[in-house]
């Protein structure tokens, strides 16, 4: 399991890069120091869904690898693939930030 550990660590630490707060990572990691993986990777995956956090992927890649470590069958988390990001699109947190501009210009 330390490959699991050490995957799943490398997870959380891109889930920060990519924006998740600190409660739900330091969840995740407790839930790693006491083997509980799959609580981990749920949490997680959880999170960066509820906050709408876009992905690329390379980090959805990075889940289907786990989620084969865990022995999940891919439906469980394949509603993640709709936070990929496609390179040719902006990015919905920008759009949503011009949507707020936009109104405040139109008051």
């Amino acid at each position: 399991m330390n490959k699991l550990n050490d995957t799943l660590n490398r997870l959380i630490e891109i889930s920060k890069v990519l924006g998740l707060n600190d409660i739900d990572l330091n969840s995740a990691r407790e839930y790693v120091v006491h083997n509980e993986y799959g609580l981990s990777f749920d949490t997680l995956i959880t999170q960066l869904y509820e906050y709408d956090i876009e992905i690329n992927i390379e980090f959805y890649e990075l889940l289907v690898q786990i989620g084969k470590m865990l022995n999940l069958d891919e439906n469980s988390y394949s509603f993640m693939k709709e936070l990929i990001r496609d390179e040719k699109t902006i990015p919905k947190t920008v759009k949503d930030e011009l949507s707020i501009i936009m109104a405040s210009l139109k008051k």
